[in-house]
């Protein structure tokens, strides 16, 4: 499907949506009787095309007549005990290997072993990454892989944003997935958060459908799209070459939606004044519109989220400048401070009632924290200490 075709179908889509239901009927009768079809299936559905890879055009969102299989069918060892999710090109089951004793995800295709299968078991089979679901077997129409428990990340949003801490580690799992494919020089090419898994152990990138290797000549076609909409990198929606910056682009978005709990609004910027510095910086990054620009590799991704997970000020809010690395430390010293010089002026005063206008004199022994720095207590200004505490500047 040409970048042309599907910005027809988003445009006509979101107009229809737009009108009142004579209406709506109106402008679709005005439109091109095969336009109209695809946009009537997406209405009907209540689907959109932002959530669905473009190459697999509305009709693969109405499902397929091939029957679906039940529990206690076999292929070959395997034993399907129920299904666990369903998509335009086929079926994931669950199930189990007889042989083995072992829990499987088996992926079905609506088609006999289709380009697209052919594609995602040659660049699973390629990699092995703590963070990327595994393949286990190859049949005829389906692939046997890990069995990957937990919820997607995208019915995990749907329940709103996630902390500042969790989008940095599950951003960092990812960014780490993605520098495993790009060495072997697979790009994922539909990286979203329905296709990211959320386990005990952390995320499991699935769903390399899509995913472009270097031996792989098929689906290349030019201005071909590739991808879902609604997280396609510039390049991507004009059916230019993808490569590693596409996939990081992706990751851009999907790191803001975590943090936020917001889609960012397609061909648009978003707004992050309210995230911590470095993860601003981060996502920035990702999500500048020329390739050259953005972070060249995943890998240079995962150190910039290690270091803002790593960053002293609080990372749920921005930094305050000037703060002190310890402030507890600092206004423990401060108490201790006022604490003793009000014991011994009452001590003083009470023993030895000094002249109407003569200064008490005060002696008490003080570790000075790091920096030789105190806050102001009361009523009193310490602005340093002399390293050897002999003497203090103004008080």
């Amino acid at each position: 499907m040409t970048p042309s075709r599907w910005q027809q179908i988003e445009e006509l889509y979101h107009a229809a949506l737009e009108c009142a239901p004579d209406d709506r009927t109106a402008l679709l009768a005005r439109a091109d009787p095969d336009l109209r079809g695809e946009v009537e299936s997406l209405l009907a559905q209540g689907a959109t095309p932002l959530d669905h890879p473009a190459w697999e055009g509305a009709s693969s969102l109405l499902g397929s007549t091939v029957a679906v299989l039940t529990p206690g069918t076999q292929l070959g060892p395997y034993k399907i005990e129920g299904p666990l999710a369903a998509g335009g090109m086929g079926e994931v089951f669950r199930g189990v290997d007889t042989r083995l004793g072992r829990p499987v995800a088996v992926k079905t295709s609506h088609q006999k072993f289709s380009a697209r299968f052919d594609r995602e078991a040659r660049a699973i089979s390629s990699l092995n990454h703590p963070h990327i679901c595994t393949l286990y077997d190859v049949g005829p129409n389906y692939l046997v892989m890990e069995l990957c428990e937990g919820e997607t990340l995208a019915a995990r949003l749907k329940r709103g944003k996630l902390s500042i801490q969790e989008t940095l580690r599950y951003g960092e799992q990812i960014a780490d997935a993605l520098a495993a494919a790009h060495a072997k020089g697979i790009t994922h090419r539909d990286l979203k958060p329905g296709n990211i898994m959320l386990g005990r152990a952390g995320i499991k990138v699935l769903d390399f459908g899509l995913a472009k290797s270097p031996q792989d000549l098929t689906l290349t076609a030019t201005r071909m799209v590739m991808g879902t909409p609604a997280y396609m990198s510039p390049e991507q929606r004009e059916g230019k070459e993808c490569d590693a910056r596409t996939d990081i682009y992706a990751l851009g978005l999907i790191l803001y939606e975590m943090a936020t709990g917001k889609r960012s609004e397609q061909g648009q910027t978003p707004v992050l004044d309210q995230l911590p510095e470095r993860l601003t910086h981060v996502i920035e990054r990702c999500l500048e519109q020329d390739p050259v620009e953005r972070w060249q590799t995943a890998s240079d991704v995962r150190k910039e989220l290690l270091w803002a997970a790593t960053s002293t000020p609080p990372l749920e809010g921005a930094a305050k400048p000037g703060g002190s690395r310890r402030p507890w430390l600092a206004w423990s010293v401060a108490a201790i401070l006022a604490l003793g010089l009000s014991s011994v002026a009452f001590l003083h005063f009470r023993e030895e009632p000094s002249a109407p206008n003569a200064m008490p004199e005060l002696a008490l022994s003080i570790v000075p924290p790091s920096g030789n720095l105190l806050p102001p207590v009361g009523g009193l200004s310490i602005d340093r200490i002399s390293p050897d505490g002999s003497t203090v500047s103004r008080i």
